[in-house]
């Protein structure tokens, strides 16, 4: 699984599938008390009737991306088909565990042992599937956790690029983006990625955030070829090295080593883009 298997934005993926694992197991352990557990037991069982799912379908999703078969399935049945092998994969391990505290009466004959793991996966796969869809949902449908970099100086902070003093710095410079930079840090311009209410600027020397929207910094830059190819960036055709396509979705690789992701519905404004001499 490559990095934009889960483009989740500045998140990590495992970050948040280990962070909404714990919720879950956190939740249920406190409304379900079907089993007249202990909370600290209940606790524990949610924990691995949680984290050891989890686990599978984001294995199983790893394992599946290397077939082309799987690439070319559209995102939504690319995590049908990985939730239902993990959750198919976990029934053993939720049987078992229900053995173990009996919670299930102990199968006698090979007729029993069909009804336990028949009534098992009835059990299991639909929550969990329906679980795995509803918590890739948003990155699905395009939503981006964008993290503002802290540990990048913000330029201007007191002033958005619209402001009467940057105006008036806008009318009097050749190249009215490269005079919002530090001197240490204004060169060719490779990309722009928008971050919450910042912008952070990178060019060949280095990487500066200020306080700027995306839409206003592209309309500085029409004096560049460039082109957006996802509603957080926008690229300079310069920096761009190749397009490497991922199922419907795609990914710009830069000279400097980035990576650029690509929306499905601009995937063919770039590719004609980089197609023109």
């Amino acid at each position: 699984m490559n990095e934009q298997t889960f483009d989740f934005g500045d998140v990590s993926p495992i970050r948040y599938f280990l962070s909404i694992a714990l919720i879950l197991a956190l939740l249920f352990a406190l409304i379900d008390n079907s089993h007249n557990l202990p909370f600290w037991l209940q606790l524990l069982l949610w924990l691995y009737q949680s984290f050891i799912p989890m686990a599978f379908m984001l294995l199983s999703h790893k394992s599946l991306a290397h077939f082309d078969f799987f690439q070319s399935l559209n995102p939504w049945l690319k995590l049908l088909l990985s939730g239902l092998v993990g959750a198919l994969c976990f029934v053993p391990l939720a049987l078992a565990i229900d053995l173990l505290l009996a919670l299930e009466d102990m199968p006698r004959n090979l007729i029993s042992w069909t009804t336990a793991i028949s009534h098992e996966i009835s059990g299991v796969v639909p929550p969990v599937v329906m679980c795995w869809l509803a918590i890739n949902a948003p990155w699905v449908m395009g939503f981006k956790m964008i993290i503002p970099n802290s540990k990048l100086p913000v330029v201007n902070s007191s002033q958005p690029i619209t402001s009467e003093t940057n105006i008036a710095l806008i009318h009097n410079t050749p190249d009215p983006l490269q005079a919002l930079l530090p001197a240490n840090k204004q060169g060719e311009l490779l990309y722009l990625k928008s971050e919450l209410h910042y912008l952070l600027v990178v060019t060949e020397v280095g990487q500066t955030l200020i306080l700027a929207n995306l839409k206003d910094a592209i309309s500085l830059c029409t004096h560049q070829e460039g082109i957006q190819p996802h509603r957080s960036y926008w690229v300079n055709k310069k920096a761009i090295k190749a397009l490497r396509k991922t199922g419907r979705e795609g990914c710009l690789l830069l000279h400097n080593a980035d990576e650029i992701p690509v929306s499905r519905n601009k995937l063919n404004l770039v590719k004609a883009f980089l197609q023109q001499s």
